[in-house]
């Protein structure tokens, strides 16, 4: 018999969500999945880069995904799924089969270059990958520079290259590496003082880089969006 709470996401389910079914599951590494879903309420929907998807987990969570693109046509679109820990998210990252059912919302707008049309100077994470892809493919080559603190650089390293992607930085315990991520961003602002810095990710790592960008005397056109924080769930 279903649970309460299982029948409210039920009912909520059929009257907001879009229903998709995933067709194809494609290990990147063992840290991050590809994950595609189709369906007949995809097509049509209108989404640009940096736009968010909520999707349903198991047990009536919700984790935010950006996807990598969007096919309204066939009615599809893609998601890279980082699997870290033992999140709801993870774990549906690493569970999830072929022939399964997904319910979300969106897409909606989370991140929006439009206007500003020229060269982006991006920082994140793991977390970020999805979206510094869809961003680039908006950008001409020249015009795109991103760095990201990662755990495993080697792992990220092959991953940004499927992606099109480069600049990871190993992360540290005590956050040293962030002098190192530091100087590239200042760098990379420095030779294009009219780009827009894009800012995702960690929270704390975040407030410490716009910190010492600012002491730089840089102050350039920025979007921030954490998608998480030490010690706090939720942010998407």
């Amino acid at each position: 018999m279903a649970s309460a709470k299982e029948w409210v996401g039920s009912v909520l389910g059929r009257l907001f969500f879009h229903d998709a079914t995933v067709t194809r599951v494609r290990e990147v590494s063992p840290r991050f999945r590809e994950i595609e879903l189709e369906g007949a309420a995809l097509r049509g929907l209108s989404w640009q880069a940096g736009d968010k998807v909520q999707a349903m987990m198991p047990g009536m969570n919700m984790r935010t995904y950006t996807p990598l693109h969007w096919d309204s046509e066939r009615g599809a679109t893609v998601f890279l799924v980082y699997l870290h820990g033992s999140s709801p998210g993870a774990q549906w990252g690493r569970e999830v089969r072929v022939g399964a059912g997904v319910q979300f919302i969106g897409p909606r707008r989370s991140l929006s270059l439009d206007d500003h049309p020229g060269a982006t100077v991006f920082f994140g994470d793991e977390t970020s990958f999805g979206v510094a892809h869809a961003f680039k493919r908006t950008r001409a080559p020249r015009d795109f520079t991103s760095v990201f603190e990662v755990s495993n650089p080697e792992e990220s390293t092959a991953v940004l290259g499927e992606l099109g992607l480069e600049g990871a930085v190993a992360r540290t315990a005590d956050d040293a590496h962030l002098v190192e991520v530091h100087e590239r961003l200042r760098a990379a602002l420095q030779a294009h003082p009219e780009a827009c810095l894009v800012m995702t990710g960690k929270a704390q790592s975040i407030q410490a880089l716009r910190g010492r960008l600012k002491a730089d005397g840089l102050k350039p056109a920025s979007r921030v969006k954490a998608y998480w924080s030490v010690g706090k769930t939720g942010l998407d």
